[in-house]
């Protein structure tokens, strides 16, 4: 059995200029209905992956589903909410502005450490990873090899929940957009 992670593409939005952390809110939810930037083409690994993949799965999100057409999936078998991106908590001050690399590495820190103002706990976003390793695994077990387009952070928690489950696949997940890990279940 195989499953693989693959980034999305890079989305189709600025990342420029300086924002309060209420601004950033606001930013994030743009961010969740963009769609890829077509000028970043997925790389030719990444499109010979995909197309060894038996099963698709997708998020919701249009970044997620855009990026499977790019790598010429036909047929999403499975395009879900569970399978979205973490949320991003944020302030609603408006100071000070940062830039928008400075807030999403200072919100994911304060993630981790337990802070969810505007979003989901990182209990219940652990608790999620869970259950999308869990459905991956099932998906596995009935096609033999299952590709995810997913999100960064989803994609890192579930990279650590297969490698808790006995999976073999890279030491970290892939941040970059378009990178990908294969992990591999062998029965004993």
């Amino acid at each position: 059995m195989e499953i693989t992670l693959i980034r999305h593409g890079k989305p189709k939005i600025g990342t420029t200029g300086k924002i309060s952390p209420a601004d950033f809110g606001k930013w994030v939810s743009e961010y969740n209905l963009a769609g890829i930037d077509a000028e970043h083409k997925p790389t030719d690994e990444a499109l010979e992956q995909a197309k060894q993949c038996c099963f698709t799965v997708c998020s919701t999100l249009p970044r997620s589903i855009e990026s499977a057409e790019a790598l010429n999936i036909k047929v999403v078998g499975m395009v879900s909410p569970l399978f979205r991106e973490c949320e991003m908590p944020y302030f609603n001050w408006h100071y000070p502005k940062l830039s928008i690399a400075s807030w999403s590495v200072i919100f994911r820190v304060l993630m981790l450490m337990g802070y969810s103002s505007n979003a989901e706990s990182f209990r219940a976003i652990k608790e999620r990873a869970e259950q999308c390793a869990s459905q991956l695994t099932k998906l596995a077990e009935k096609h033999q090899s299952v590709l995810f387009v997913g999100h960064g952070a989803i994609n890192w928690l579930i990279h650590k929940q297969l490698l808790r489950m006995e999976w073999s696949g890279p030491r970290k997940a892939g941040r970059k957009y378009w990178e990908f890990g294969v992990y591999k279940y062998n029965d004993r």
